[in-house]
Order: C-alpha cells, then structure tokens, then sequence
C-alpha cells in the first residue's frame, strides 16, 4: 500500500472540538475515521457527467 502525506490546518475551536470527541483515539485516528466514514457514504453512487445536456 502506498502512503501520501496530508497536512490538515484547523483553527483552534475546530481542535478543541476534536479533542472533546477523541475519546480513546488520538486525533490521527479520529480524521482518519472521520474521512473513511465520508467515503462510504459516496462508495455506492456512480458519478455520471450530465452537464452536456
């Protein structure tokens, strides 16, 4: 598997939030969790360009 660097900036309110919600997880694995749970919501769509209409 091939691994790619993200840099994320967040303001420091955004943080905080993230930080009440980490629970057990460190802040690495609640994006990471976060950005998988967006991507299943989009897995069963199949995107169709219809802007030649």
């Amino acid at each position: 598997m091939r691994h790619n660097h993200l840099v994320l900036t967040i303001d420091s309110e955004t943080r905080e939030r993230i930080e009440a919600d980490c629970a057990d997880e460190t802040i690495d694995e609640w994006l990471l969790d976060a950005i998988d749970r967006k991507l299943a919501r989009y897995g069963g769509y199949e995107f169709v360009d219809d802007c030649s209409i």
